[in-house]
């Protein structure tokens, strides 16, 4: 039996490293997000996609090991979501002028979440482009694909995960006990920031899921971009796009430490253990210390950040608690 959790729009961006003009591939990216737009519109969330690609679909039953995270970087109205993808220019005290880079529009259609089997499915169908080309294929975007997701217990450490903790009220997070994964049952656990999923590609043969109609997704105007202002390349001819995008005017590193959408803790612009999680955010565990570095600079990090995780032990990490526990040996 299938039961129809959610559906709506569904919308994936590629941001590229500050210093990228046009990238090649997955190596030139600091982030994918993948956007889910419900059809009441009330709310649109932005998850940052773990490895910078959706899991492979294979032939046969679903592969655990073809297992990516999911983390739930924003949630709030689609307008609000789409302020999260432009670029913006910051002060810092250590490097001067900084700057992200706009988050570049690379596939657009319909999603469902679904329970059947026992498992939580999401699936969705690509609206545009009508052709794949390099952009979806280095990011593993199908036309059509459907996976299997469980939500996180953030009370129990999975290696390789975000250390990202959701604030859940006590009735939801009840809900997972002594569980390290539960099913969406509803799609209010999807509505906490830094909540974490994990995203298993399904069987490539199943049994289609039910998308349902809503026309045409236009993410344009969905989370009132300006096309103006956005690269289409992705779209119209299968080419990667350099971000053209004019940032906002200049924050100061305390505007942005606030506590606001881009900002967070002041502590996160520190050497605190803080500022160290903040500068890892979306890194892949176990790493190195030198994947560890990238990841800070792919992160923009303080100098002092970077500096401080490059003077950690030459080994493998296995999980945030461990690199934690080495910048306390170092600092």
């Amino acid at each position: 039996m299938t039961r129809t959790i959610e559906t709506g729009e569904v919308h994936f961006f590629y941001r590229s490293k500050i210093y990228v003009g046009q990238p090649s591939g997955v190596d030139d990216l600091q982030r994918m997000f993948l956007a889910l737009v419900p059809d009441d519109r009330k709310r649109a969330r932005l998850f940052i996609v773990g490895r910078k690609q959706m899991p492979d679909i294979l032939p046969g039953e679903a592969d655990p090991s073809e297992r990516h995270w999911l983390l739930l970087s924003e949630v709030g109205a689609p307008a609000e979501i789409g302020k999260a993808l432009h670029p913006v220019r910051y002060q810092t005290e250590t490097r001067g002028e900084r700057q992200t880079q706009q988050a570049i529009l690379v596939g657009s259609g319909r999603f469902v979440i679904a329970s059947r089997d026992d498992a939580t499915q999401p699936a969705y169908s690509l609206g545009q482009p009508k052709t794949l080309g390099q952009p979806q294929k280095a990011l593993n975007i199908e036309k059509e694909a459907r996976y299997v997701i469980a939500v996180r217990n953030p009370s129990i450490e999975v290696p390789g995960f975000p250390e990202a903790q959701p604030d859940y009220p006590k009735d939801v997070a009840q809900k997972f006990a002594d569980k390290r994964w539960i099913d969406v049952s509803g799609s209010r656990l999807l509505d906490y920031e830094n909540a974490q999923l994990v995203l298993i590609g399904a069987e490539e043969d199943a049994e289609p899921l039910d998308i349902g109609s809503g026309g045409e997704a236009d993410p344009f105007a969905t989370f009132e971009l300006d096309r103006g202002d956005w690269p289409d390349d992705p779209l119209r001819n299968g080419a990667f796009a350099e971000a053209t995008g004019e940032a906002e005017p200049v924050e100061s590193e305390a505007d942005r430490g606030k506590g606001g959408r881009r900002g967070g803790p002041a502590a996160a612009s520190t050497d605190s253990a803080a500022g160290v999680a903040s500068a890892l955010k979306g890194v892949s565990l176990p790493s190195d210390r030198a994947a560890l570095v990238r990841q800070a600079r792919d992160n923009d990090a303080p100098d002092e950040v970077i500096s401080l995780i490059g003077n950690l032990p030459d080994r493998e990490f296995e999980t945030m608690a461990d690199v934690s526990k080495a910048v306390g040996e170092v600092r």
